[in-house]
């Protein structure tokens, strides 16, 4: 058998070029510069929104009102203050009931409070969008109010099922559409097992109702 020998070879020395080091910390450093200076100019610019919203929102405009509380909600331009955030979805009237229902629903930033929630949804129903709707019949068919009503949950179940495809209203809007038409949470099909055939009938009846009354 032929003898084997081992070939040893001498490793190659990494060469480390500074210069190549030198430039990469350069760039690395103005790179960190552009970064922080932008961070800058995206808060003075929110809160010259926040301060240019905010004059909007105290001579009324309801929109305004509720983007002011949804700055000092997450905190743009300014530092979270739920408080404010609470006061300002109030000034919000109708563009406020929706995001005020669903903080007391799911106790954020605010005690847990689905009464409260199942009371702002109610409000928010009467601009006839659907979100609001299928929320407030959520609380009932999950049983969360203190006096859950099946049909009543039902009913707005159906409703914001109806409203949704009826009127585009999320078309444009994924929860929307995810919730209201699609029915993800199942809270329509859990609703709906429960029901006896009078108790869903009633329903019917009163989602009619409410239809033709829109529609005048």
């Amino acid at each position: 058998m032929a003898p084997c020998y081992r070939v040893c070879r001498p490793r190659r020395r990494r060469v480390v070029d500074m210069r190549s080091v030198g430039t990469r910390l350069v760039l690395a450093a103005a790179a960190l510069a552009t970064l922080s200076a932008c961070a800058e100019l995206d808060y003075d610019r929110s809160v010259k929104t926040l301060h240019e919203t905010h004059r909007r929102a105290e001579e009324g405009d309801q929109g305004a009102a509720a983007r002011v509380a949804y700055f000092y909600q997450v905190g743009i331009g300014t530092e979270r203050d739920p408080e404010k955030a609470v006061y300002w979805y109030e000034r919000a009237g109708e563009r406020g009931w929706f995001w005020l229902g669903t903080m007391y629903a799911e106790g954020r930033d605010v005690p847990r409070d689905p009464d409260r929630a199942a009371a702002y949804y109610l409000k928010a129903t009467e601009t006839g969008d659907p979100l609001p709707m299928y929320s407030l019949g959520c609380l009932h068919a999950e049983r969360k109010v203190s006096a859950p009503d099946p049909v009543e949950g039902y009913t707005w179940l159906r409703l914001a099922h109806a409203r949704g495809t009826a009127s585009g209203a999320c078309s444009r809007h994924i929860e929307c559409n995810e919730w209201a038409i699609k029915d993800k949470p199942g809270c329509r099909k859990a609703q709906a097992s429960v029901l006896t055939p009078e108790q869903r009938a009633e329903a019917e009846r009163r989602v009619a109702d409410w239809l033709a009354a829109w529609s005048r």
